[in-house]
């Protein structure tokens, strides 16, 4: 690697015309870029030692295009977009069926391991039930070559459409009237931007289906419209859009609807919340029909909307897609892939996150080169040391990069990357930024190592190494600031207590000045009312909302309770496995078990157990327990009336699974949520799936594959009186 003291010219020049704007560049100019690309091609294709990266020297080559052919110039987005944070006021409401996301694949190979997954799912499917069963003979490769011929074996039928990159949003109507729109905020429940939606101009206010239809898609901003935007806002100093998506997501968000409805927002519809209400209304089995019925209904759909036959297909269309992407006026960042055949989407299956028969497809990360200019050691909640690199700020698909995580100090060793080096970086996948790689070719004298740090940052106190890991970590749990505050964040976060308006901002500030110390002084945080309001920007309404918001996160759940106390290695399933040995205030604060006792529960390791049992040994942890114990109303194992007639019951501790949909009395639809809520309330186990493992299934109206599953297994099935008789 060369080392000099100097910046290299050709790199510098190179970032400078990459940021320069196609209407200032002279005549002089575009020779000096000829120059540059007759450069950049020799490293690139000759020596093999680029400098800059792919992206970069597309950008470069195609301004040159442009100007030697003295094309019309677009316009240039500004180096000094910053989004920011919109924190919502607006009503939440919950939704009828969770929005869940997409699992995500990259490249042609992890089409083909999702093609594959599906093929498998239904493949066992088949055999669960026996499908062959009129040939016991078959051996596993004649089984294989009998369901090769089988119709949804050989080739599945996909289709592939835009994944659009905007704020999703449903749309609700009753009797053909437009009546709410929700955003999804955390996907269980959203925001009421109704008066917002009706601004949108391709937004249906009135359609011809008059039964209830719940209609889900993407509101976007065309980047025509956004860059007029950006444009008016300079003029004006008005606010400056880092991407149309969080233009699109604040214009959708504005309460003055006036503001919204000058913004040109686009809605696109992609999916139903009751979708086999609506396919058994129209009496349609395909996905592609569902959607084109809506389009029939007057919404706007992906204008790539594509029916494939096979894997193969579906990578040729991808790699044939880029020409179409040039062509929209809306971002989208990536493609969605989904079985056509709806009857087969129960079968394929869902895990707690995403369903299976569908998935997206993201566009390659975009990368470019940019400087380290400074390391950052930063402790997080279980005292892991991460370095993270301070970048001199470049924009990477819209959004300004400023930082990005080296991971651990076995990575910068595997990189060799050092302070003040040029590095490629990619925004991983349009999300997270990662330094790829170090400028082979250059490399500054000033050059600094990156090594771990002897003491740790927040503390001083002496860092240690885990054992053969590569995790470096701070040993000081109890009074490392960092650590403290991190566990704080965590624990009053949205997954744990979700104390509405006790944010990252408070908790850091709240710690500054000694107005909070652990969680014993935020959930009496009333007593510093005063306090807090003689800080700047803290009013009387603001602080009895955050006071409101402790008081409502007072009631909890054992197992809840468990994973905000941020012990290593107890996550959410982890305390839901621990949960029935905390039955009461003295198993909480005695703690009487040891790690041969935790060892023996499901999927609890030695190391969670030791984990477990130095936390709740520790006199420190003690006292803030008993204290959280008696401000709390913690929901211990026998609060929950585990009682001994509860626990002879049949149903006591058994797998569960649901199908089809339900209504209580008068008529109003129950969500599978409130279900699995009260199962769980009665210690049922919830299942997704339906397995020779599953003792019941709780069976609905329109009840489809699972039921000829559990049939078939012989799993007792009951209906959802007998459910409701055993849990009220």
């Amino acid at each position: 690697m060369l080392k000099t003291n100097c910046k290299n010219p050709m790199l510098e020049l190179s970032k400078e015309f990459i940021q320069k704007d196609r209407e200032d560049f002279t005549l002089e100019d575009v020779k000096t870029l000829q120059e540059l690309i007759k450069y950049h091609s020799d490293l690139y294709y000759n020596k093999e030692q680029p400098i800059i990266s792919d992206y970069e020297y597309d950008v470069l080559f195609e301004k040159l295009q442009v100007l030697e052919d003295k094309f019309q110039i677009q316009s240039k987005q500004s180096n000094q977009v910053w989004a920011e944070i919109w924190e919502s006021t607006f009503l939440k409401v919950k939704h009828s069926r969770p929005m869940i996301s997409l699992g995500n694949t990259y490249n042609a190979q992890d089409l083909w391991d999702f093609d594959e997954r599906v093929k498998r799912n239904i493949w066992e499917d088949l055999l669960n039930r026996n499908y062959w069963e009129y040939q016991h003979d078959l051996t596993p490769k004649s089984v294989h070559e009998k369901l090769w011929e089988h119709k949804t074996w050989n080739k599945i039928e996909y289709i592939l459409e835009f994944k659009f990159d905007g704020l999703w949003v449903e749309l609700i109507y009753k009797n053909g009237e437009l009546v709410q729109a929700i955003t999804r905020w955390n996907g269980v429940e959203g925001e009421d931007v109704t008066v917002n939606a009706m601004q949108i101009d391709n937004i249906p206010k009135t359609i011809a289906y008059k039964n209830h239809l719940e209609v889900r898609g993407e509101v976007v901003m065309p980047i025509s419209s956004f860059n007029n935007l950006n444009e008016q806002a300079k003029k004006t100093w008005g606010k400056i859009f880092s991407n149309p998506r969080n233009a699109a997501s604040w214009s959708m968000r504005m309460k003055d609807a006036k503001i919204t409805k000058q913004r040109n927002l686009k809605f696109f519809a992609y999916d139903l919340a009751n979708f086999d209400d609506f396919r058994n209304a129209e009496e349609i089995s395909e996905y592609y029909e569902v959607i084109k019925d809506l389009e029939k209904y007057n919404f706007e759909i992906s204008s790539y909307f594509k029916k494939l036959s096979g894997i193969q297909e579906v990578i040729w269309a991808i790699e044939n897609f880029w020409d179409v992407k040039k062509q929209i006026d809306f971002e989208i960042d990536g493609l969605v892939l989904k079985v056509n055949d709806i009857s087969l989407w129960e079968t394929i299956g869902w895990t707690q996150h995403h369903p299976r028969y569908a998935i997206s497809y993201k566009f390659p990360a975009e990368i470019l080169t940019t400087k380290i200019n400074s390391v950052e050691h930063q402790v997080g909640r279980t005292g892991t040391i991460t370095p993270v690199a301070n970048l001199e700020p470049i924009i990477i698909g819209w959004v300004t990069v400023r930082r990005a995580t080296l991971h651990n100090y076995e990575e910068v060793e595997n990189l060799w990357v050092h302070i003040w080096d040029s590095v490629f970086i990619k925004r991983a996948w349009e999300v997270i930024p990662k330094i790829i790689s170090v400028v082979e070719t250059i490399r500054n004298n000033n050059a600094e190592k990156i090594t771990p740090p002897k003491l740790c940052p927040s503390c001083k106190t002496p860092v240690i190494k885990d054992g053969e890991k590569v995790r470096f970590f701070c040993p000081n749990t109890l009074d490392c600031p960092a650590q403290h505050s991190e566990k704080l964040v965590f624990a009053v976060g949205k997954q744990w207590f979700n104390i509405d308006g006790f944010w990252v901002r408070q908790v850091e500030l709240f710690l500054e000045l000694w107005i909070i110390k652990n969680l014993v002084d935020i959930f009496t945080i009333e007593n510093k009312k005063e306090d807090i309001l003689a800080l700047e920007g803290f009013k009387e309404k603001s602080v009895n909302n955050l006071i409101s918001g402790v008081q409502k996160a007072k009631s909890v759940e054992i197992s809840t309770f468990l994973t905000a106390l941020a012990i290593a290695g107890v996550g959410k399933k982890t305390a839901k496995t621990l949960w029935k040995l905390f039955h009461s205030k003295e198993s909480l604060l005695e703690f009487p078990y040891d790690v041969e006792d935790l060892v023996a529960l499901d999927d609890i390791w030695p190391e969670i157990a030791q984990n477990m049992i130095d936390y709740f040994s520790n006199d420190a942890h003690k006292i803030i327990l008993e204290q959280l114990d008696a401000i709390l109303e913690i929901k211990y194992f026998e609060k929950l009336e585990i009682s001994s007639q509860l626990q002879a019951n049949p149903y006591f501790w058994k797998k569960m699974c649901i199908t089809g949909s339900f209504v209580w009395d008068d008529g109003n639809k129950i969500s599978r949520d409130d279900l699995v809520k009260k199962l769980e309330s009665v210690w049922w186990e919830f299942t997704g799936s339906v397995s020779k493992n599953t003792d019941f299934l709780l069976a609905g109206e329109k009840a489809g594959s699972k039921l000829k599953k559990a049939q078939e297994l012989n799993i007792s099935i009951i209906n959802l009186q007998d459910f409701l008789n055993q849990v009220d």
